[in-house]
């Protein structure tokens, strides 16, 4: 079940506030003889996540709905989780998983003991939920809460990646994205210098994301790049206001992926980026492309908050 996007919770007796987890989202399947986990684009992921599957053993039929968290200093991180994501060969994985351990974060339960609870309302799956919780103290349940602005500003102070609002009347519609269920993101925004572009092999000269970069006390610095938002005429009015040059403006820039071309711009132009959140080295995270700064210098250009 997917939450439509909202830029404000809604409010009523009848809803309950949750945290939004930045980490992966994963059904985790228990039957009496394994456990799976798959992610939200169908893809079996359990050999990845070796503890969780440990986990499962011995709880007895069930399915769930959660979030895979790497939790740095209490807090849910991205970043972190990302050393693990990809790895699949066992010696990677078990040192890995010393290294970076991770949460399997409930906040659902579709199925227990071979009765389909996804016809249940949202508010008895939740208690279904919270009974497995106290008789498995070993697991994570996501905490809910009946206050919405007071649930948004707790997760505002520590950093979280927004919340989400469940209707607790509604059941569990599997791959639908309903109103039931209302996330709501936050989203930085910033200026950053253009500092390169970049182009797939095969379009050489339709510019498909910029390189991106933050003015520090020492000079310009890498941020990342971004594709999102730039639609064909954007694009191609931006390209028309980029220099380009030999030598990059920055050091340290990753080369590009296979089957994509690279070109350096003098850093005069100044773009408005929103994004999630940006790394402990500086980099964006789900940057979406606003526009250009008219008039602004790259004096200006660091990064918000």
């Amino acid at each position: 079940m997917l939450a439509t996007a909202v830029g404000t919770l809604p409010s009523g007796p009848g809803w309950a506030y949750e945290f939004k987890w930045d980490g992966v989202r994963a059904l985790l399947d228990i039957t009496d003889r394994s456990a799976r986990l798959t992610s939200r684009a169908a893809n079996v992921v359990s050999g990845g996540y070796p503890e969780l599957i440990a986990q499962a053993a011995g709880v007895g039929d069930a399915l769930f709905d959660g979030e895979i968290v790497a939790f740095v200093d209490g807090r849910p991180s991205f970043e972190r989780l990302q050393t693990r994501m990809h790895l699949r060969g066992t010696a990677e994985v078990v040192r890995a998983a010393a290294e970076c351990p991770v949460t399997y974060v409930l906040f659902d339960v579709l199925r227990r003991y071979g009765v389909d609870l996804t016809g249940r309302p949202y508010a008895e799956r939740r208690a279904t939920l919270e009974r497995f919780v106290a008789d498995h103290p070993g697991w994570t349940l996501s905490p809910s809460f009946d206050d919405g602005p007071a649930t948004e500003a707790v997760a505002h102070q520590h950093g979280l990646e927004g919340v989400v609002a469940k209707r607790l009347d509604s059941p569990y519609r599997p791959g639908q994205r309903s109103d039931d269920w209302r996330k709501l993101r936050f989203v930085r925004s910033g200026e950053f210098a253009v500092i390169g572009w970049e182009a797939a092999a095969e379009h050489p000269n339709t510019l498909s994301s910029l390189v991106l970069a933050t003015m520090a006390d020492t000079g310009l610095e890498y941020a990342g790049r971004v594709g999102s938002g730039l639609a064909g005429r954007v694009a191609a009015q931006i390209k028309t206001q980029l220099v380009e040059q030999a030598e990059p403006p920055v050091a340290g820039v990753p080369p590009p992926m296979r089957g994509r071309r690279l070109r350096w711009v003098q850093p005069h132009v100044v773009v408005e980026v929103e994004y999630a959140a940006r790394t402990t080295d500086g980099r964006l995270r789900q940057p979406v492309f606003r526009g250009v700064r008219a008039g602004a210098s790259i004096e200006e250009a660091t990064g918000g908050g």
